[in-house]
């Protein structure tokens, strides 16, 4: 039985589903009514529907009464029965739990094929676990299954979104190395992580790459360099990539169009404008060059290769030391500037004292002053006489 049930299998118990809040007694009796009703004559096909029924409503809570229906009526559950059910989880994004049933087929001797890990990969992938699933098709490539497009370009895409560049561009070598084959996708979350970065150097080099392995580029691959370029100020480079756009017949999307147009108004370059205008649009006004020159190497601030992983790791823990400092240095300060206010500014205590010790010097001195007139006084009586 798989995880969650009682039949004491290796991986079988200890694991408790947990219940969504939006699961009620009422919906868990309908189910529970459901599987009682299938003919006793139900075979492994009848579970694996109702499976991909779970999956279709993400109703991952159910997959454990699923198979331990099948157990009762003596149903062995196959690596289709498990991928299904890891197939449920990773629609319902609990990569967890996917996670814990395709390391249960791997304890119970049933290999799991490119859909059992694909199913994890993308699980871990869409849910932000990057380091997850690039360690899933890891040991996909381990116990030698080939994966194919799907398993590499979730986690490229994961890479990407991340703003590992890095990271994507090497999961996207290693699959050109393999032989899998690429398609925009593949190199379009690579391209556009780059210009994330305005690195215009590393997309336009994945684009030509692109190009040459005979990839047909599409207006993402081409909006996202020409928006790198826009925003780094190299207007001659945009517009080189904006005509090879408009030659391969493709045209640019609105926040393309927004972003090209307001970097030439800014410019007060109204004819660069109309011409990108007749080249985005494709209206006619405009033809693109068949072959337009490429501008000179733009200027050493569109290479940016300071965004490798490693060094964006160390910038940001870098950044965290110095902040933990700043407020430990703070508190320092704070506290010497209570210590140095105490020394200046005496307590109301203290003040009261001095004030005390004050009146009583003066009282004193007033006595002192008293005796020494009596005294004088005295001696002048004496003389008098």
């Amino acid at each position: 039985m798989a995880p969650g049930g009682k039949d004491g299998s290796k991986g079988g118990k200890g694991i408790e589903r947990p219940r969504p809040d939006s699961k009620d007694a009422n919906d868990e009796a309908r189910f529970s009514q459901t599987l009682a009703a299938l003919p006793k004559s139900s075979g492994p096909g009848v579970f694996t529907s109702l499976l991909a029924k779970l999956a279709k409503e993400r109703r991952w809570w159910d997959v454990d009464a699923v198979f331990a229906e099948m157990t009762v009526r003596d149903v062995k559950p196959n690596r289709i029965h498990l991928n299904a059910a890891i197939n449920v989880f990773a629609k319902a994004r609990r990569p967890q739990k996917a996670e814990e049933w395709l390391i249960w087929m791997q304890e119970n001797d049933i290999k799991p094929n490119e859909v059992s890990y694909n199913s994890v990969i993308n699980a871990c992938a869409q849910t932000g676990y990057v380091e997850r699933a690039e360690m899933w098709l890891g040991r996909m490539l381990e116990a030698g299954i080939r994966a194919n497009e799907v398993s590499y370009n979730s986690v490229i895409n994961a890479c990407a979104q991340k703003g590992r560049v890095s990271r994507a561009e090497m999961w996207l070598e290693k699959m050109l190395a393999d032989g899998v084959k690429t398609d925009a996708f593949s190199y379009n979350s690579v391209i556009n992580a780059c210009a994330q970065r305005k690195d215009i150097e590393r997309a336009e080099s994945w684009l030509e790459k692109m190009l040459a392995e005979g990839i047909q580029a599409d207006e993402v691959s081409y909006s996202s360099v020409i928006k790198a370029c826009v925003q780094k100020g190299e207007l001659d480079l945009a517009g080189y990539w904006l005509e090879r756009m408009a030659a391969g017949g493709l045209q640019a999307n609105e926040v393309t169009y927004n972003t090209v147009a307001g970097a030439c108004t800014a410019a007060g370059d109204q004819e660069r404008l109309e011409r990108w205008r007749g080249l985005m649009r494709l209206d006619g006004s405009a033809v693109p060059l068949p072959s337009p020159e490429r501008p000179s190497r733009p200027s050493a601030c569109t290479t940016n290769r300071t965004d490798d992983d490693e060094v964006v790791l160390k910038a940001q823990k870098a950044s965290e030391e110095a902040r933990k400092r700043n407020i430990n240095h703070a508190g320092d300060r704070h506290a010497r500037s209570e210590t140095a206010a105490r020394h200046v500014r005496p307590s109301n205590r203290e003040k009261k004292q001095q004030e005390t010790w004050m009146w009583v010097r003066i009282f004193a001195l007033l006595v002192g002053l008293q005796i020494v007139l009596g005294v004088v006084q005295e001696f002048t009586g004496s003389d008098s006489k």
